[in-house]
């Protein structure tokens, strides 16, 4: 048997573009036995997205001496392959823990915090989606990462709340503010989608105080009713809401990753970091990024020369996409849904 450790703590969202690579691995390798360490809150999630040679190790984000020996002593065994998915601080601090003889992490330009000083072999490098990344590191194990499987399994469903049959779920908040559409642009998309579509309006979120507060406004706003469900769903019950959706609207936020997972067309909201990078994997189409524009209207730069990592830390980025052009995507999603 082989025994691989995955380290990918964090996001919620991206755990999601790791989770059909995992899957890949054990679905190609049945000689491979698989432990996934991997955040709580992302395991509260993915905790139903089980295999019989798939073991998770949760833990908190580790803050001290005494967090990073907790996890030390569950990572006692000897691993063939440390797939080292996460370049942070936190992570890069794990890996000199880990007995394994292959330590595969990310290539020099991705490397951040000195990750590449504790891993002895790298991905290559490439302008690519943070999924397509992942599938590299599957790939130096020979695993082909075509038709994958990106459902994820629930436990929880969305029948705590009393929903329509027919509604668009937008997501409205992203991580941080500068990453979020203005309150009175999804407003105006809101009482479109009602007046004009006849559908209802179910808001996501988690419990953050910005994310409820931008939700509340949202709704005074809109003359229109709107379902408010910010803060008061477990991660479970959002996919499950989000999965039940005709549509998800959002910004470069873990909830677009997670309605992608679960089969629900996304229209991604980006203009701070470039979508190609970030953005919901199956729904690439239907994403308004801009990125390039914000690069060259704020920044006063040419997006065709900056660094890789650049991004446009500017409120007025997000400012950039219209609430026609998000009508116009709204419009191809459903010219292409029969049944609507």
């Amino acid at each position: 048997m082989m025994n691989i450790l995955v380290v990918r703590l964090s996001a919620i969202g991206d755990c999601t573009l790791v989770l059909p690579v995992i899957r890949a691995i054990l679905e190609q390798k049945p000689e491979v036995t698989l432990t996934w360490l991997i955040g709580n809150d992302a395991y509260q999630l993915l905790k139903d997205s089980t295999h019989p040679r798939l073991r998770f190790i949760a833990v908190d984000k580790p803050k001290s001496i005494k967090d990073y020996r907790a996890i030390k002593s569950k990572l006692s065994e000897t691993f063939d392959v440390l797939l080292a998915m996460q370049a942070s601080t936190r992570a890069n601090l794990i890996y000199p823990m880990v007995k394994a003889r292959r330590k595969i992490g990310f290539d020099n330009t991705r490397a951040r915090e000195l990750h590449w000083l504790f891993t002895n072999e790298t991905i290559d490098f490439k302008n690519e989606h943070l999924h397509d990344s992942f599938c590299q590191f599957a790939q130096k194990l020979g695993v082909k990462t075509t038709d994958l499987d990106w459902s994820i399994v629930l436990s929880e469903s969305h029948q705590a709340f009393k929903l329509p049959q027919r509604y668009i779920a937008i997501n409205p908040a992203a991580s941080k503010l500068e990453r979020s559409w203005p309150a009175q642009r999804y407003a105006e998309l809101i009482e479109y989608s009602v007046k004009q579509l006849n559908l209802s309006i179910v808001l996501t979120g988690g419990p953050a105080n910005f994310e409820q507060e931008l939700a509340r406004e949202i709704a005074r706003r809109c003359s229109t009713e709107v379902i408010n469900l910010v803060g008061k769903t477990s991660l479970q019950q959002l996919a499950a809401i989000l999965g039940n959706a005709l549509l998800c609207i959002a910004p470069d936020t873990g909830p677009a990753h997670i309605a992608n997972a679960m089969g629900t067309p996304v229209i991604g909201l980006y203009a701070v970091a470039p979508s190609r990078l970030s953005g919901p994997y199956l729904s690439r189409e239907l994403t308004i990024d801009k990125f390039e524009f914000a690069v060259q209207a704020l920044m006063k730069k040419d997006p065709k020369q900056v660094p890789w990592r650049t991004r446009v830390h500017d409120r007025r980025a997000m400012e950039l996409i219209t609430v026609s052009e998000v009508i116009a995507k709204i419009k191809q999603v459903f010219a292409n849904l029969q049944s609507f």
